[in-house]
């Protein structure tokens, strides 16, 4: 591990170490200036002179947010803040400075989307058409709460994203701090040392660096290098896995993001039912002490998804739940007015320059793009409901598996060069399936089609 690395783990084990120390901070004003102080010094640390970047992107969003008109200043952040981000990909190469500038993006245009919606909510029960929602920002931040809550340690380091409305419950609601979560915090230590422990077992026999390796080419068949995915599509999800864990870690050692269990709440997005209660139960201690509690807004993995599917789209959902929110209503729900499948493509294409503007993750999105709707396409088609469904699932859990075996590489490894000799040596096999089940849907539809009149 390099030595940003051994910084990057490190400072967020303290971060861990200093959340119950935070926690028994009473005093509102002291506890926002200690986090957004303790967030500085880390991006200080992290990013060391990158950390102009930071400067940048959250003072240039700043004056966005102050300046422009809200009807349109989403749009705004949200170019300008892509493009900065498409810039530092090009120019640095320090993952580490880069998921941390990812983090800042998704919270800055986030809050410039949420702004923008109560102006728009507002504009438009103007002329009565509609109502004001009670997950509305109440007031317009300053300068002051934007640089806070952007530079706040808590989800600092790789999320999970929040929106702005629950930084700002975090310092007014109470549930946070009427109980001990450090068994939450204890457990979520042991599934990441386990996980890391099964990286560094896997990582040992099955080196990453094989794939630079002539002999992979020559000496082994096509077959095997398609399967020599298994294990690297392993350490990818036991890596994810380990690092938010070690995230999440940080949100329950500070009681960040605890709600009622009653009011459901949403990954990344909060309570998404009963919200009146919550101002009940933060206005008194007794109905706040009866209630049953949850992290469920920072639960990044639907491990039973993620695994066994069985659709890609559901797949899709299960991973990193708190940034896939982020992308399906800002990305895909508000930034287009246009049919699914433009608004689908057009999310992506942001993960994809929001991940890393390379060719490697380019594949990712257009091959998922296309999978996904041919999934959907296959669905319409077929009866896939009723005694049928299970043969479906089964069929359709099989071929998302090869589809993310075939997709490893893009995964894993950022060498373009690389990336193609692999695709080559296999002669791109599950592009050519997918092309095979597009025309077969073509034709099918056509046939349905004809067969009708």
């Amino acid at each position: 591990m390099s030595v940003s690395g051994v910084v990057y783990y490190t400072s967020l084990l303290v971060c861990i170490s200093l959340g119950s120390y935070y926690k028994k901070i009473s005093d509102i004003d002291m506890k926002r200036n200690y986090g957004t102080g303790l967030g500085l010094f880390l991006v200080c640390l992290i990013c060391g002179t990158s950390m102009f970047h930071s400067v940048m992107m959250v003072w240039g969003n700043i004056i966005i947010i102050k300046c422009c008109d809200r009807r349109y200043l989403n749009q705004i952040s949200f170019a300008f803040t892509w493009m900065y981000l498409w810039y530092m990909h090009l120019n640095i190469t320090n993952m580490y400075v880069i998921c941390l500038h990812q983090t800042l993006a998704l919270k800055l245009v986030g809050l410039a989307f949420e702004m923008s919606a109560v102006q728009i909510r507002s504009d438009a029960k103007g002329v009565g058409v509609s109502k004001s929602n009670d997950t509305d920002i109440l007031s317009e931040p300053t300068a002051t709460d934007i640089i806070s809550y952007a530079y706040f340690f808590i989800g600092l380091h790789r999320g999970p994203y929040y929106r702005w409305k629950i930084f700002n419950d975090h310092f007014n609601a109470p549930f946070g701090v009427l109980g001990d979560c450090r068994i939450i915090t204890e457990q979520k230590l042991k599934k990441a040392l386990i996980c890391a422990l099964g990286c560094w077992v896997l990582s040992s026999k099955y080196s990453l660096e094989f794939y630079f390796d002539d002999a992979f080419y020559e000496a082994y068949s096509g077959e095997v290098r398609y399967l020599y995915s298994v294990p690297q599509l392993t350490i990818y999800f036991l890596q994810h896995q380990a690092v938010m864990m070690l995230c999440t870690s940080v949100f329950t050692e500070t009681g960040f993001g605890v709600y009622p269990a009653k009011c459901h709440p949403i990954p990344g997005f909060g309570p998404s039912a009963r919200l009146s209660f919550l101002n009940i139960a933060s206005s008194s201690a007794e109905v706040a002490l009866e209630e049953e509690y949850n992290f469920s807004m920072i639960k990044c993995f639907n491990n039973e998804a993620v695994i066994m599917g069985p659709k890609m789209r559901d797949t899709m959902r299960g991973w990193d739940m708190p940034t896939r929110f982020w992308f399906w209503a800002y990305a895909h729900k508000a930034s287009l007015k246009s049919n699914r499948e433009v608004r689908s493509a057009f999310s992506l294409l942001a993960w994809t320059i929001w991940s890393g503007p390379s060719l490697p993750r380019f594949i990712i999105g257009c091959t998922l793009w296309v999978y996904v709707h041919l999934e959907a396409e296959y669905a319409l088609l077929y009866d896939t409901s009723g005694s049928m469904k299970l043969p479906w699932d089964i069929g359709f859990s099989i071929m998302r598996l090869f589809c993310f075996l075939y997709l490893t590489p893009c995964f894993v490894i950022d060498n373009t060069s690389v990336v193609l000799r692999y695709y080559n040596s296999i002669f791109w096999v599950f592009h050519i399936i997918l092309l095979i089940l597009m025309l077969s849907s073509i034709y099918l539809y056509k046939t349905r089609v004809l067969s009708e009149h």
